[in-house]
């Protein structure tokens, strides 16, 4: 059995309880279609940008079966990427599991990327074609992409979420390709993660570790045959892709995505559809709590909420129990661990819940201090992982390395606490990631966009604490004042380049920088400086 050690801070997988799930996603589909045909899969309503979509695990397989072989007969070869950009279309999902069938690997695209951002991940992943929705946030995507279409010469083949996936099904309808053989150590899924040194890098995913990772957390927070489960994480994230859909598929459950999170449809949606169960974020949480008709809900079918991105406060999780009446549980992981990491039990205290929580079957975990050594119990440092749900590595370091180290330990970058029952605590950021609503923000590579301006002759970006996001971005910016004006020149300019929850909330312009001795900006000083003029040292 797992166990911690009860005097330092690690934890020790049985090998028995790792279960490596040696399957494919497209298998993984398939079975799920012969265990339960005619019970509903996914679940699109109460969603007016969607219409109304019920799929039954059986229909989903025969029809991302179909897309599968149009995408071969089309010209793609197994191993080849293909990138899917939009948000929660129904159709992402045929996407995700018809690519999957067909042997090619799966690109994640944040649907806010802009050109830059764009042109960047397609050419790092060598993709050969991508799948879009027709539009994003009103803006036409197609006319995007044949924009830098010629800066991707990998790039060959466009198809949208509408007439694209109908023409590559009528053309699989008629197809007599074989589906090809699939190993589930192949990998299948590449996201992007931004990193430290301002380049995103590529997590590459194999099937057998999204698919363990996803049934195993939904195990732990006993989701099953019966459950529907709506979630509120996008598709591109891998609590969408992978912990949401996958899980819910190989444990029998009703996924239901949220097209995008607005808190009175998701309330709809759990009412109407008689859902046991809701995933997100806890901004999402605060905006149901606060819609004017959440008083007048009923709630009985309802079992637990699962939240993940972010450490919940402790009396969001109390107030949250009461009002919605169910269990309350965290869940902590990353991309590169293909989703959960530690996740807290259905029967633990509230204080527990709001922490990280015990480690996945399988996983080992330790925490390290910058000698590399382990800490004692309730001693913070960087956490490091290994597991069933490792990623095979990044795909596009400078070095060539796979940011795996040679014992096949993962440093995920946070700093964290071990009790010595083998909880769980994540207290910050080894490497001053800002964790804005759920979302991930890097500094360095925000500075690396905003030194593009001619007007920015140096930046430091770093976090202040925010009521409602947890953290909102902060830039500190020594300037050509000839060259930038104001604020809002700049942050209109950012608008053009770069993904809108990357634009920094606050930018404040400053003559000069704290230094280090060896010339690094004190980032700590410029936090202090301007928690304290904003009023938010209380927060």
């Amino acid at each position: 059995m797992s166990k911690p050690n009860k005097e330092i801070s690690e934890w020790v997988a049985d090998p028995e309880e790792s279960d490596l799930m040696l399957s494919t996603v497209g298998d993984l589909l398939d079975e799920s279609a012969i265990n339960w045909p005619e019970k509903e899969a996914i679940v699109y309503g109460h969603q007016s940008e969607v219409g109304d979509i019920r799929w039954t695990y059986k229909e989903l397989s025969e029809k991302t079966t179909v897309i599968a072989k149009g995408l071969l007969d089309s010209g793609y070869r197994p191993g080849e990427s293909i990138a899917v950009w939009g948000p929660n279309h129904p159709e992402w999902i045929l996407s995700e599991y018809a690519i999957a069938k067909a042997g090619l690997k799966l690109v994640t695209l944040n649907p806010l990327y802009k050109e830059m951002e764009l042109e960047f991940a397609l050419n790092s992943s060598k993709v050969s074609g991508i799948i879009h929705a027709d539009t994003i946030g009103g803006e036409e995507i197609k006319k995007a992409i044949e924009s830098i279409r010629d800066k991707v010469p990998s790039l060959q083949s466009i198809h949208s979420f509408t007439k694209g996936i109908d023409s590559l099904e009528n053309l699989g309808k008629g197809s007599s390709i074989n589906l090809p053989q699939i190993n589930p150590e192949d990998i299948f899924m590449i996201q992007y993660t931004s990193g430290t040194t301002g380049v995103p890098k590529s997590a590459q995913m194999q099937h057998q570790s999204l698919i363990t990772t996803s049934r195993n957390s939904h195990i732990r927070w006993q989701i099953g045959v019966g459950d529907k489960v709506c979630h509120g994480f996008p598709l591109f994230h891998i609590g969408g892709s992978a912990c949401m859909t996958l899980g819910a598929a190989v444990r029998g459950a009703v996924s239901l995505p949220l097209f995008i999170f607005k808190a009175q449809a998701t309330l709809d949606i759990i009412e109407k559809e008689k859902c046991s169960v809701f995933i997100g974020v806890p901004t999402m949480l605060i905006a149901m709590l606060e819609d004017p008709t959440f008083e007048k809900r009923d709630f009985s079918n309802f079992k637990c909420i699962i939240v993940g991105g972010a450490n919940p406060p402790l009396e969001l999780l109390r107030k949250c129990e009461n009002a919605f009446g169910v269990d309350m549980i965290n869940g902590y992981g990353q991309t590169e661990t293909c989703g959960v990491t530690a996740t807290a039990l259905p029967s633990d205290t509230a204080e527990r819940k709001a922490i990280a929580g015990l480690p996945m079957p399988g996983v080992s975990v330790r925490i390290l201090d910058k000698e590399n050594e382990i800490v004692p119990n309730d001693i913070p440092g960087e956490l490091h992982y290994k597991g069933p749900g490792l990623m095979k590595g990044y795909g596009n370091l400078s070095d060539g390395s796979s940011g795996i180290n040679k014992e096949g330990w993962f440093p995920t970058g946070d700093l964290a606490t071990m009790n010595e029952e083998g909880y769980l605590n994540i207290v910050g950021r080894a490497k001053e990631m800002i964790i804005r609503g759920g979302e991930n923000l890097y500094p360095i590579e925000i500075e690396n966009y905003l030194l593009q301006h001619p007007g920015v002759l140096e930046v430091a970006v770093l976090g202040l604490k925010d009521e409602k996001y947890g953290e909102e971005a902060c830039a500190v910016i020594r300037r050509d004042a000839s060259k930038l004006n104001n604020e809002e020149e700049l942050r209109s300019w950012c608008r053009k380049k770069i993904s809108r929850w990357k634009i920094p909330k606050y930018i404040f312009f400053q003559d000069n920088f704290p230094m280090t001795p060896s010339g690094k900006i004190k980032k700590f000083k410029l936090q202090e400086k301007y928690l304290a003029q904003l009023g938010l040292n209380n927060i």
